[in-house]
């Protein structure tokens, strides 16, 4: 079976029916941390250059910028995790909040640290800020018993009322085995799509609805080294089997992505805009979203492939963890129609 190319028209009026969806970003919250600096001269103690330092900025990461996304795209998303009661858990609550998102779902475990990675920023007076270290703090330990029932009920609270899942994984403490199956199977009760994006395990999320993995990722899970050439179109539907999924779209970095659908031929897009991005950080978690939001609205599978391909490409033309806003898909998509490769002509 083919698929139909949605028209320009028909994108527009996905994108519309995005606004207000209700997608619960069930995953990994991540704190991201910004120190900022001058460098000017070598420390004496040490071969190193001393970083004046200038100001701090946090942001969300992880799921948590999953969630921005969702929000950001017009969707109403409600996060769900499992954070440290520490001033990094307290900053990132109020960060999702002032971004419209409830706190409810976030379960604070006794003693456990809210994974934080801290960037330190510097450079002289007139040259841009590069990244000169990241200190990352995280817990090795696995989620206790007690944590994986609270944060399960958490979920199973918000599915009344949910209209898709975005699962992302992070790779942190969330997802243990039990927390991976009983999720998946909540979901799949309740009848709510699941979106899955997760770095190491997306082989164990079997019974989601549909996933989006980038090549590296997808390969992995396939059990295959490389998703170059003809062994693409073996990974995606072995994918497809592994999972019992819907679809599985995969992503192409600036060769673009390859949708595979069970008793469909492969659906491949070019990527929009310039192949030249300018930082890919949080680029999956746009695609998640964006999929995630098509799911909730009902969409076909190739208008929310395109739909999660326009907003990729605006979020990578963007220094740092960004988003992309339902105005500016729009104004793409006009772009698109006049013959231009990227909405800044």
């Amino acid at each position: 079976m083919k698929h139909r190319k949605p028209s320009f028209d028909d994108l527009r009026l996905a994108v519309c029916a995005l606004l207000g969806k209700r997608v619960i970003v069930f995953g990994d919250m991540i704190l991201d941390e910004f120190v900022y600096g001058r460098t000017g001269r070598v420390s004496r103690e040490a071969p190193v250059v001393i970083v004046r330092y200038d100001g701090s900025e946090w942001m969300p990461g992880g799921a948590a910028n999953a969630a921005q996304n969702v929000a950001a795209l017009g969707g109403a998303a409600v996060p769900v995790s499992v954070v440290g009661d520490d001033e990094a858990g307290s900053r990132l609550g109020e960060i999702l909040r002032g971004s419209g998102m409830p706190r409810r779902g976030l379960v604070a475990g006794r003693g456990l640290r809210t994974t934080t990675k801290t960037r330190v920023m510097a450079g002289d007076f007139h040259a841009q800020r590069q990244q000169v270290v990241r200190i990352d703090r995280e817990e090795d330990a696995p989620l206790p018993p007690r944590l994986e029932d609270r944060v399960l009920a958490a979920l199973d609270r918000e599915l009344g009322r949910a209209e898709a899942v975005l699962m992302s994984d992070y790779h942190q403490r969330l997802f243990t085995d039990r927390v991976i199956v009983e999720s998946v199977r909540l979901c799949r009760t309740r009848g709510v799509p699941v979106v899955v994006d997760s770095r190491r395990r997306l082989a164990t999320f079997r019974g989601a609805t549909a996933a989006t993995p980038n090549e590296v990722e997808a390969a992995r899970a396939a059990g295959l080294e490389s998703a170059d050439g003809a062994a693409l179109e073996l990974i995606g539907r072995r994918l497809l089997r592994t999972l019992a999924a819907r679809a599985v779209l995969v992503t192409r970095g600036r060769f673009g992505m390859a949708l595979f659908e069970p008793g469909k031929r492969t659906l491949a897009i070019d990527v929009v805009g310039s192949r030249a991005a300018a930082d890919v950080t949080g680029a999956g978690d746009t695609v998640a979203a964006a999929m995630a939001l098509a799911l909730a609205a009902g969409c076909g599978m190739a208008a929310a492939m395109h739909i999660a391909n326009i907003a990729a490409s605006i979020v990578v033309m963007k220094r740092g963890t960004a988003v992309a806003s339902t105005a500016e898909v729009l104004g793409a998509i006009d772009a698109l129609e006049r013959g231009e490769r990227s909405p800044a002509g």
